[in-house]
């Protein structure tokens, strides 16, 4: 499409005198090629715009560049994802329909619009609701449940009882409502604790490749809607968390913790078990969590406190080879030892 249109569809204008030239795609700052746009947003890419070849570069002001041109928005990073949008077609990994290698059970509720890709498996009294889609080997355990518009990427489990909302995503590797870890010390070894519960995902949440969340041992294990879970997430039995949640990968969230809503966690956070982290919390990453956290209140390092007692907690230990050193020269001077120092 024209620049000039492109701009009028992400709400921008246009500085610059390339409206009347072609765009065929968006690219990065380094890679775009002179029929192309970049996002600049980040402060640390500044000096990568001096040297682009992209037509033009889509920011909320102006900037110094080579490229000729500029698509002046409020929001450069949303503009950014509807070019993305605009331009990127759809690449839905499920072929419209019920592929006739899979295997759909007879008691199976199937709305419509729904698409189910090749070795997938519908277990009996599982529901799917329109266009939803399941990817390829993808397997629904007895009465799952599936709201509108899901999409299931090939190899995904769901174990039985699992219910989603409507417009959840959940990636390749994904599991859902695998047995909680709970086992009881015992003379003659540990006894599994059954683990009769499932899993309840809300609306409209983003489920990334690889995580693993438990059912509950009763009730439900419960993410809440908008919430976005990153690639390798642990979450435990009977957790709850509430809605517009951000996690990052590798993170882990032990057994009957509450986490509020629009908590952020950072990646290889380790939250403990039967925990409360108030809403608006931020848990930074590699944070170790001990204990509840209030509110709106930033934790950091292990075990995790306030992110202001921890960076001076870091400053401290820094200053230590010095303290230690100046100890020592002390001691020596006194007629001391290092062993007296210790």
């Amino acid at each position: 499409m024209l620049l000039s249109e492109l701009a009028e569809r992400l709400g921008g204008c246009i500085e610059g005198t390339g409206g009347n030239s072609t765009v065929t795609g968006i690219s990065t700052i380094r890679d775009a090629g002179p029929t192309e746009v970049c996002y600049y947003g980040n402060p640390k890419y500044l000096r990568m715009l001096e040297g682009t070849e992209a037509l033009a570069v889509i920011c909320s002001e102006q900037v110094k560049t080579s490229a000729d041109n500029l698509i002046l928005v409020p929001n450069p990073y949303m503009a950014f994802r509807d070019a993305l949008l605009i331009f990127t077609p759809d690449e839905t990994p499920v072929a419209k329909g019920v592929h006739p290698a899979s295997r759909v059970d007879p008691s199976a509720e199937l709305s419509a619009g729904v698409s189910v890709g090749p070795g997938a498996v519908i277990g009996a009294g599982c529901i799917l609701g329109e266009g939803s889609a399941v990817g390829a080997c993808a397997v629904l355990g007895i009465g799952c449940v599936l709201g509108a518009s899901c999409m299931i990427h090939p190899g995904v489990v769901l174990y039985r009882r699992t219910v989603l909302g409507e417009r959840v995503t959940v990636h390749s590797g994904a599991v859902l409502g695998s047995d909680g870890f709970g086992f009881i010390p015992d003379a003659s070894g540990h006894i599994k604790v059954p683990q009769t519960g499932n899993v309840k995902i809300g609306n409209d949440v983003e489920i990334g490749a690889g995580c693993t969340i438990d059912r509950a041992v009763v009730g439900s294990t419960e993410i809440g809607p908008h919430t976005k879970l990153d690639n390798l997430v642990q979450i435990a039995h009977n957790v709850t968390i509430g809605t517009g949640c951000l996690i990052a990968a590798q993170t882990g969230i032990a057994g009957s913790t509450r986490l509020g809503n629009g908590v952020v966690c950072g990646g290889q956070a380790g939250i403990g078990g039967h925990l409360t982290i108030g809403d608006g919390a931020v848990i930074a990453a590699q944070a170790g969590v001990t204990r509840n956290v209030p509110a709106g209140v930033t934790v950091s390092g292990y075990p995790a406190r306030t992110h202001e007692d921890s960076l001076r907690m870091s400053a401290a230990l820094a200053d230590l080879p010095v303290f230690r050193r100046r100890v020592l020269e002390f001691m020596r001077r006194t007629g001391g030892t290092e062993k007296d120092s210790q």
